[in-house]
């Protein structure tokens, strides 16, 4: 019996269910991008389900090297996500209108500020941590996965 746990049970349980939610959101996403006619969102969502179904088969077949490839995609979005996340602190201090002017005193006394440009930013940089968090989070279940079944097959 594994001693490899997740929050859903074993660990192997969880890098199932990443599986069908990788599954079930890149076909819903496929299903979107070919209304559109977006050819760029059909390549990417055709992938997720090549993927997902990749960690389904591992699953299954109990071979590790069916994770690898959402290992690797997972790690590029993970760096991707990180620097917007470092890209949008960056601008919202830096960009005129945002949070610096709200640092600097010009001394004209009464100013107009929108602070919806800042909260923009705030709120972006928020969602791209939460996604960052959730990434993160399946990419290790996954490759705790991988490693338990390359710890077995040895």
């Amino acid at each position: 019996m594994s001693k490899e746990h997740c929050c859903c049970g074993s660990i192997h349980t969880g890098a199932l269910i990443i599986s069908y939610l990788v599954l079930i959101f890149g076909t819903i996403g496929l299903l979107a991008s070919v209304v559109a006619g977006n050819g760029p969102g059909i390549v990417s969502n055709a992938l997720s389900i090549i993927i997902g179904g990749c960690i389904g088969y591992a699953d299954h077949s109990h071979k590790p090297g069916g994770y690898l490839p959402y290992l690797i995609c997972a790690a590029i979005s993970i760096f991707i996500y990180t620097v917007s996340i470092v890209l949008f602190v960056i601008k919202a201090i830096a960009e005129p209108w945002t949070l610096s002017y709200y640092t600097e005193d010009f001394g004209y006394g009464d100013r107009y500020i929108d602070p919806g440009k800042l909260y923009g930013f705030l709120f972006m940089t928020a969602v791209l941590a939460l996604a960052d968090w959730i990434a993160i989070w399946f990419w290790m279940v996954v490759y705790r996965a991988y490693q338990h079944m390359k710890g077995v097959e040895e």
